[in-house]
């Protein structure tokens, strides 16, 4: 159950940081979040909470 979970949100990280950069993009703070729920540190409420904070439309997809 939790690689079903934690494949796609990989998936994600992985897609959202392939593109180099010189410096920190906005997006560091989400990629960062994502691989913490990746990994099981933080539970899906808590993922889905910060992630509407750091995203502009709320977290909603």
């Amino acid at each position: 159950m939790a690689l079903l979970i934690a494949l796609p949100v990989y998936i994600v990280y992985w897609l959202t940081t392939r593109s180099s950069s010189d410096g920190p993009t906005e997006d560091s703070a989400l990629a960062v979040l994502q691989e913490r729920y990746a990994r099981g540190e933080i539970d899906d409420e808590e993922f889905e909470r910060r992630r509407a904070r750091l995203t502009p439309d709320g977290g909603r997809y």
